[in-house]
């Protein structure tokens, strides 16, 4: 009996003494097999962070347009970047020029009222295709906006 004491006998880092332990081929297959699981596992992960920091980034150029030209400098040679910084400035450039154009119209006496309305249909308009655009964004789609879509300003 005092042979098996001292063979379970713990060794200072708390595990029994190796001449106890039966040599198992299992363990180092496990052992590689779990660590290429979690590099996997990490690589995916990697690329999914990638994939959303992407869309994030896509997505902000609709949200402020004058974010349009932010694609294009962290993804120079991407061609979905490129189609959506295109797709942004073209929406800012609308914006913009629609804005004006209403705003003036606006200053007219008689029908005055009549362009201020169409003023704000024209931003709700314009609030439907950015929405638009990032859920094609979310989605994966290359969808083009409504009418202005296939004008490339940036090529």
């Amino acid at each position: 009996m005092k042979e098996d004491e001292k063979k379970e006998e713990p060794v200072e880092d708390g595990q029994s003494a190796p001449e106890n332990r039966e040599p198992s081929s299992e363990q180092p297959q496990k052992e590689r097999e779990d660590t290429e699981q979690s590099a996997a596992g990490k690589e995916s992960g990697t690329d999914r962070d990638a994939e959303v920091q992407k869309k994030l980034l896509l997505s902000l150029a609709y949200v402020f347009g004058i974010l349009f030209f932010l694609p294009l400098i962290v993804y120079p040679d991407d061609a979905e970047a490129r189609f959506h910084a295109n797709q942004s400035l073209l929406l800012l450039l609308v914006t913009v020029v629609g804005e004006v154009v209403f705003g003036i119209l606006t200053l007219i006496p008689a029908v005055g009222i009549v362009f201020s309305i169409l003023c704000g249909v024209f931003g709700l308009l314009l609030l439907a295709c950015c929405i638009y655009a990032i859920v094609c964004i979310c989605r994966g789609d290359k969808g083009e906006l409504p009418v202005i879509g296939r004008i490339r300003l940036i090529k």
